[in-house]
């Protein structure tokens, strides 16, 4: 945590408890303790985006998520830490590390870092990060958790410091894929919907082994093909999916990222260089490299793989894919075991995780079973837009566990 609002979280959690006494219930998330990444946000509290850049901003009020939320009555908590700026390293020059709770000598491997170490700490039910390429659901793979990016637009980003505006949406860290979806849609300022009933008998589960292209661990691999039988066992069918544009993907996609980024921050950091940790100035001199028609050439091929990649999963109800390369990362290094070798864990969000965003997918990665040791994950995809019909697919998906 960066900032806690202690007396103020507490103050308001004795007038909501009074309000529940009294018959009032301000929403489905009346009195929730919910932490929020610091780049949201909170009126009178500091956002500091984990940077030195921006440590004496004080909002002057709260991002629109958080009215929605406030609205349906969550009780915001405080916030939480993260690489700095989103694009520095997982040790934080300015608020250091965030450890795993779930083991305190590995990470949590993602710019939400300390979204996913609250939740999983159990200092809140739920957390809301923000996911740029995948940030949400790597670590909620380390933690064990269900970590959530929605089709790119309906939250709205106002009060939400950006990272690369295309790419970035905001989501939830939670422990169950219902506290996600009630916490997702009361952040969208919408009501829930009513679940849609999923049969899994014959249900169409894509696989795109094209859109990582890249090893996993055993761990990782094992704790898939397990979950995947027992789905076939109930009726579903695995269908394997081939997508030629992925490596041009994960190239163009990284060019967004690293463009829009340095029209964000450029200015302000050029001004003020000594205020950010040194792997933020190296991610801006990458983005100031590119020109103006090499990111808009990024932006066509960009419309061109949503369509054609539409076309892909006409064939399949969902897509299933790793989150990761592999288990959650050593807290020494960020670096995670595939068999042998030794691989970066967040910096592998470009191949295992951005495709999301930049296909505009929503995306729920989720815990799957094995046995000891640190969590597996494996995350599900649908349509643009079929946000709703994706939270019901993986209620659906999680009962082959139970049974």
């Amino acid at each position: 945590m960066i900032f806690v609002g202690r007396e103020e979280a507490l103050d308001e959690a004795r007038r909501m408890e009074a309000e529940l006494r009294s018959g009032r219930s301000r929403g489905p998330l009346h009195g929730i303790p919910i932490a929020v990444k610091d780049v949201i946000d909170v009126k009178g509290w500091p956002t500091t985006s984990g940077s030195g850049l921006f440590q004496d901003h004080v909002a002057a009020d709260d991002a629109a998520c958080i009215r929605n939320l406030r609205a349906a009555g969550a009780l915001i908590i405080g916030k939480t830490n993260l690489h700095e700026l989103t694009a520095g390293g997982h040790e934080n020059p300015w608020f250091g590390k965030v450890s795993n709770p779930l083991d305190p000598s590995h990470g949590t491997g993602g710019t939400s870092s300390g979204s996913a170490a609250a939740v999983a700490a159990g200092y809140c039910v739920v957390a809301l990060g923000t996911d740029t390429g995948g940030s949400n659901r790597s670590t909620a793979a380390a933690t064990g958790l269900i970590g959530f990016k929605p089709t790119n637009g309906p939250v709205d980003r106002a009060g939400v410091r950006p990272t690369a505006p295309s790419l970035d949406t905001i989501g939830p860290i939670a422990n169950s894929i219902d506290d996600a979806r009630l916490v997702h849609f009361a952040s969208e300022g919408s009501d829930v919907p009513t679940r849609e009933t999923v049969d899994l008998a014959g249900i169409r589960i894509g696989l795109c082994p094209d859109l990582h292209a890249a090893a996993i661990d055993p761990a990782v691999a094992d704790a898939h093909a397990l979950w995947l039988r027992a789905l076939e066992g109930a009726g579903a069918r695995i269908q394997h999916l081939e997508f030629p544009l992925a490596g041009r993907v994960k190239d163009a996609g990284l060019t967004i990222l690293q463009y829009e980024f340095a029209a964000e921050y450029a200015d302000g950091i050029g001004a003020r260089p000594e205020a950010v940790g040194t792997q933020v100035r190296s991610f801006l001199a990458a983005g100031t490299a590119i020109d103006f028609a090499t990111y808009q050439e990024a932006l066509t091929f960009r419309a061109e793989a949503c369509e054609a990649f539409q076309h892909v999963m006409s064939s399949a109800d969902l897509l299933a894919a790793p989150v990761a390369p592999g288990l959650a990362p050593r807290l020494s290094d960020e670096m995670t075991a595939v068999g042998s070798d030794l691989v970066p864990y967040g910096l592998a969000g470009g191949t295992f995780r951005r495709w999301a965003n930049f296909l505009r997918l929503p995306t729920l990665a989720m815990p799957l079973k094995r046995q000891g040791g640190l969590p597996a994950s494996i995350q599900i995809s649908t349509r643009p837009d079929t946000d709703a019909t994706l939270f019901s697919i993986c209620e659906a998906l999680r009962t082959v566990e139970a049974r």
